[in-house]
């Protein structure tokens, strides 16, 4: 019989998926008595009139820290549509608890993106990395600047798990 370390080196890219939407589907499932903060790293000034009633424009980057990126106000972006198919496709290959040591490529093994809560948990330091116009992550650039800019908008409104 296999041992569980056995197991974990065979957790394939599918099984890291399902490990990530279970995780999603958990987190999704918890409390919803509270209502979403809006004190956060989602809020925006939008919404403000100008003389003519025009809507001021959104900034629009590049911003020089994840506390200036701003989350606009009518983003469809949601862990659905866009977070866990971009965390699978690009991130955890290396950033997953299922990961053995020697297959990481060197990630530090408490840096996980298998949830919600470990993305949201280290979102300053993966916009640093790999959003809007920063890009030393993935070492291998396969990701598309129109992507980066997703990742820095999702990321920048929360993550949140519904597009509200």
């Amino acid at each position: 019989m296999p041992s569980a370390r056995d197991l974990t080196r065979r957790t394939s890219a599918s099984g890291r998926a399902l490990t990530l939407a279970l995780a999603l589907a958990l987190t999704a499932c918890g409390d919803d008595s509270a209502e979403s903060e809006t004190d956060g790293p989602g809020e925006t000034e939008s919404g403000e009139t100008g003389e003519q009633g025009e809507t001021e424009a959104i900034d629009q980057g590049p911003w020089s820290s994840f506390d200036e990126r701003t989350c606009p106000p009518d983003s469809p972006l949601d862990a659905h549509n866009f977070g866990v198919p971009f965390f699978l496709t690009h991130c955890t290959g290396c950033h997953s608890a299922t990961i053995p040591a020697e297959d990481r490529q060197g990630s530090p093994a408490d840096v996980n993106f298998d949830t919600i809560d470990e993305i949201l948990a280290q979102a300053d330091r993966i916009w640093a990395r790999s959003a809007d116009q920063n890009n030393t992550m993935p070492p291998i650039d396969s990701v598309d600047p129109a992507e980066r800019v997703k990742l820095g908008e999702w990321l920048a409104c929360g993550a949140p798990l519904v597009a509200e």
